[in-house]
C-alpha cells in the first residue's frame, strides 16, 4: 500500500514539475531601436557605364507586442519606422568620370517575426512591408522609387534584466527603383546589418 503511495506521490510530482515547465510567460511590449549600415545591390558593370553603391546609415525604430505561444515559442508583430540611406556612383563613358548622389529613404516599417527563445538568447525571423513616405537625395524624388516593399527581417539577441542587445539584419525582395520613373532601368534591393537594442515590460 505505502509503495502505491509512494508511486502516486512521485508521479504527481513529476506531472507538476512538466506543467510548471510548460507555463507561458507573459506578453510583452517593447521598442526596438537598431542602427547599423545599409546599401544596395547587385552593382552594374558596362563597358562605358557602372553602377556601384557605397554604404549609408540604417535605422529602425519599432514599437512591438510578443505574444508567447509556449515558454519557447512567441510570435512579434511591429509598428515603426525605418531609414536606409546609401550614395550611388556613377562611371559614364571612356574618360570614367565619376558622380556621386546620396539617398536617404524612409518608411513605414510592419515587421512580423517568429522568436525562438532559450533561457536568455532569442532568435527570431519573418517578413515585413514597408510603406515610402520620404526620400531626401539632390538627384531622386519619392516618385523615383517603388512605394510599397517588402522583404524578411533575423535577429539574434541576448537578455539582460529590461534589455535585449544583439543584432538585427534585413533583405529586401522587391524592387527599390521604379523602373517606369528613371532614365536608367535600374534593379536594385536593399539589404542592411544593425546593432539593435531593446527594453520591454
Amino acid at each position: 500500500m505505502k509503495k502505491k503511495h509512494w508511486l502516486l506521490a512521485g508521479m504527481l510530482l513529476m506531472a507538476s514539475n512538466i506543467c510548471s515547465a510548460q507555463v507561458k510567460p507573459d506578453s510583452k511590449v517593447g521598442v526596438l531601436l537598431a542602427c547599423g549600415a545599409g546599401t544596395l545591390f547587385p552593382e552594374e558593370q558596362g563597358n562605358s557605364f557602372s553602377n556601384t553603391y557605397d554604404a549609408g546609415l540604417a535605422l529602425n525604430i519599432v514599437a512591438y507586442y510578443r505574444y508567447y505561444f509556449s515558454k519557447n515559442i512567441a510570435v512579434e508583430p511591429g509598428l515603426g519606422y525605418m531609414a536606409n540611406g546609401w550614395t550611388e556612383n556613377f562611371v559614364i563613358g571612356t574618360a570614367g568620370a565619376k558622380v556621386g548622389y546620396e539617398v536617404k529613404n524612409s518608411f513605414l516599417n510592419i515587421p512580423v517575426t517568429v522568436q525562438y527563445v532559450v533561457d536568455k538568447f532569442t532568435v527570431g525571423a519573418g517578413p515585413e512591408i514597408n510603406y515610402l513616405f520620404r526620400t531626401n537625395s539632390d538627384r531622386y524624388s519619392k516618385d523615383n522609387f517603388n512605394s510599397f516593399s517588402y522583404g524578411v527581417t533575423g535577429g539574434l539577441d541576448y537578455k539582460f534584466s529590461y534589455f535585449r542587445v544583439g543584432f538585427n539584419y534585413k533583405f529586401g525582395l522587391a524592387q527599390v527603383y521604379n523602373t517606369s520613373a528613371n532614365l536608367f532601368e535600374k534593379k536594385a534591393q536593399c539589404q542592411s546589418l544593425m546593432l539593435s537594442f531593446r527594453y520591454e515590460l
